[in-house]
Parts: C-alpha cells; structure tokens; sequence
C-alpha cells in the first residue's frame, strides 16, 4: 500500500512500537489518529507528529471498553472522514506461576490483547469493506509463535489467538481489497510494564516483554524506531508476517521440522 494520503488510526499508538509507526508513517504523508490510555503521552507523540506537517487527532481510549472503540471510530471519520489503516497495537503483559494465576489475571490479559483487536475490527472493517480497500496490522509477538517461557501463560495464550485470528482475517480480507499483516516483534524496549502500573496492577506479576523474548532470542534488543520502519515496508509490500528479526525465522524453521525436539531442547536447557 501506497502511505502517502493515507489515515492511520493506531491504537497504544502514544510510545513504543505504536509511537514509532506513527512517526515514520507521518514521515511518508499519512495522516494520524492516536489513541492510548496515557494521555500525557498522547499529547507528546501529537506534538511529534505535527511538526512533520501532517494532521493528527488523539483520543483516550482503553480498548477493552467498546465504547471507548466506538468514540475512537466516530472521532476518527468526523475528523478524517475514512480510515485506511487500522494498526491494533495496544497489548499488555503478565507472567506468574500458573497456580497463582486468577481468573482475573487471564481476562484483563485476553480482554485487551484479544478482544481489543477483535473490537477494533468489528468497528473499522465494514468500514474497509464498504470502500473496498484498507490495511489492517495486528500486533502479536514472537511469543504468538512459540512459548518464550513456562511462566507467561496468559500473555503466550494471548498471542497464538492473535496469530490465528491474524491468519482468519487475511483469507477473508484480502479477497476483498484488504491487506493484512501481523507484527511478531521479540526483543523490544517498550513500556509494556508502565502500561501494567497505568491500570493499576500490582507490580509482583509485572515483566516486559524484553525480559520474556531474550529467553529465546539472547539478548539482541531493537528500537522501537526499527521496528516501526519494519512495520511500514511491511504494509508498503503487502508482507502478512512481519518478522522483526532474521533468527524468528530460522527459530521457526527449527520448530516446524521437529515439534517434540524442539520442546525437549528448551526443557534441556533449563536444566
């Protein structure tokens, strides 16, 4: 997809791997409409975004509250008047022993991660398919591909349903005039445990997603700058998988050639 002229609409879009799409997106003529719980943030990434001379719009929203989906759609078109892009960025994590685990713990991790993007698509696609064209990028993680750890069930979970959800939703939109892509980053320096802290959870289940990737990955961390200009070439060359980093590849080639070996080899290591 040609950037230049579009609108994106990016949800967690006020740091990390959202801010940085956003930025390089404006840096190819698109325009913006952000949304994210930390206001603050918002009105940083905002100011950002204008000095490159595009039109932005912020909106508050938690999008594990359809209402909230709902006012970020309306204000989104009232602005904009359409929506080419929606990029389903927004995701939070936890990790615990399974046995301390609640209940609760496991619906705030599917209700944001999950059904936040599944939200996001009930408001935007008829949207899309109406107009017969759009983009569509999911924000999963290498953890959406195999298990980082034995100690992030409800986040790895979270991310295997956004892949499959992600994969659905390509053989269904894409012969209807829609890309799809789904982001699995790894080693990233985002603020997902600032993200934990805003909505109130107790710091002893926090830990970032760098901490979880660098089990599998070593400890190769990206910017979030990188990954967002990865993202773009993505959309730019209708890419469905977007793979931050060459060794995801060659981890999943490993995997897909001998299941039961691979899990040996990473309860092996933990001996």
């Amino acid at each position: 997809m040609e950037l230049d002229g579009k609108v994106a609409v990016i949800t967690g879009g006020a740091s990390g791997i959202g801010r940085a799409t956003a930025l390089a997106m404006a840096r190819r003529g698109t325009d913006i409409v952000l949304a994210d719980i930390n206001s603050q943030r918002l009105d940083e990434t905002e100011r950002e975004i204008a000095a490159l001379g595009r039109n932005v719009v912020t909106v508050h929203c938690d999008v594990s509250r359809d209402q909230d989906v709902a006012r970020l759609a309306e204000t989104a078109l009232a602005a904009m008047e359409r929506v080419d892009i929606l990029f389903n960025n927004a995701g939070v994590i936890c990790r615990g022993a399974l046995e301390d685990l609640s209940m609760a713990d496991w619906q705030w991790q599917f209700d944001i991660n999950v059904f936040g993007i599944i939200r996001g698509l009930n408001t935007f696609l008829p949207h899309m398919l109406a107009r017969g064209s759009g983009y569509i990028i999911n924000t999963g993680s290498v953890a959406g591909l195999f298990a980082l750890t034995g100690e992030g069930a409800p986040y790895i979970a979270s991310k295997f349903a956004v892949v499959g959800l992600s994969e659905s939703l390509a053989l269904y939109a894409r012969p209807r005039g829609i890309g799809v892509s789904v982001l699995c980053p790894g080693s990233v320096d985002t603020n997902l445990i600032e993200t934990r802290r805003s909505i109130g959870m107790t710091p002893e289940r926090e830990i970032s997603e760098t901490a979880q990737a660098s089990t599998v990955q070593g400890n190769l961390l990206m910017t979030p700058a990188q990954v967002g200009e990865i993202v773009v070439e993505a959309v730019e060359h209708n890419r469905f998988f977007i793979l931050a980093e060459p060794t995801h590849h060659e981890t999943l080639v490993r995997r897909t050639a001998d299941w039961n070996g691979f899990l040996e080899d990473r309860l092996a290591a933990l001996d």
